[in-house]
């Protein structure tokens, strides 16, 4: 594997926080430098307003990913053509915190807008999986009170430990539970809460792809892109 296929094996690990996706598939990697031990990300958005705190956080995982390979001595990222490029650039290049690069402009704690979506990207994986258990034939309340011991001991093929392993990623990093599919607060839902958690995974999920399948539009439109094949299929429950 050469550097430039090491480099966007890690940058396949950055993920919008507000779409869940790889910024590789969304297509907002515009192209990368590298130049002996340093290397150059530069990135895109689907328009000059996306958010300033999404984009720095997107800007510090690239710098984050890269930078763990072990040739790699410097990590630039350079965000293009956005209101607030040149503050985003210069703060995670030169490693400041969102509130140093924006002063009194930040508007909030980053670390509580990354834990929003981390929340809000379990609940869509968490309803991927469940989705996928339903249709192999689980009722809901076995997959209500199934604990990790027993999900683990369920056979499944690749489309389901890809799901499987795409939702652990995240329930690990929420507070442990000995149970599959709790609550993000690690709680067993009762049987009378469960049809209703179910509906707001399904919305989370579907808002998520609709806004997916949007930002990509916006890109390919700005960018003169051609239709992106990656494209997610929103799907209803």
């Amino acid at each position: 594997m050469n550097k430039e296929q090491q480099v966007y094996e890690m940058l396949n690990k950055v993920y919008d926080p507000e779409l869940d996706q790889p910024l590789t598939d969304l297509d907002f990697i515009d192209r990368t430098v590298i130049t002996n031990d340093e290397v150059e990300v530069v990135f895109r958005l689907p328009t000059y307003w996306c958010s300033p705190n999404f984009a720095f956080i997107m800007a510090e995982d690239i710098r984050k990913y890269v930078s763990e390979l072990n040739w790699v001595k410097k990590v630039k990222v350079r965000l293009i053509d956005h209101c607030a490029s040149d503050e985003i650039n210069q703060g995670v290049t030169n490693g400041r915190k969102f509130s140093d690069s924006f002063g009194n402009e930040a508007g909030g704690n980053l670390e509580e807008v990354r834990k929003t979506f981390e929340i809000k990207a379990f609940y869509g994986r968490q309803e991927k999986l469940i989705k996928h258990l339903l249709e192999l034939g689980f009722s809901k309340e076995t997959i209500r009170t199934l604990t990790m011991e027993e999900l683990n001991k369920v056979e499944l093929l690749e489309e389901g430990l890809d799901l499987k392993r795409r939702y652990l990623e995240k329930k690990m990093k929420l507070p442990e539970s000995l149970y599959a599919f709790p609550t993000p607060e690690g709680e067993l839902l009762t049987q009378e809460e469960f049809d209703a958690y179910l509906l707001n995974l399904k919305r989370t999920r579907l808002s998520m792809e609709f806004n997916g399948q949007y930002c990509r539009g916006l890109l390919e439109a700005r960018y003169q892109l051609p239709s992106n094949k990656k494209s997610v299929k929103v799907q209803s429950l």
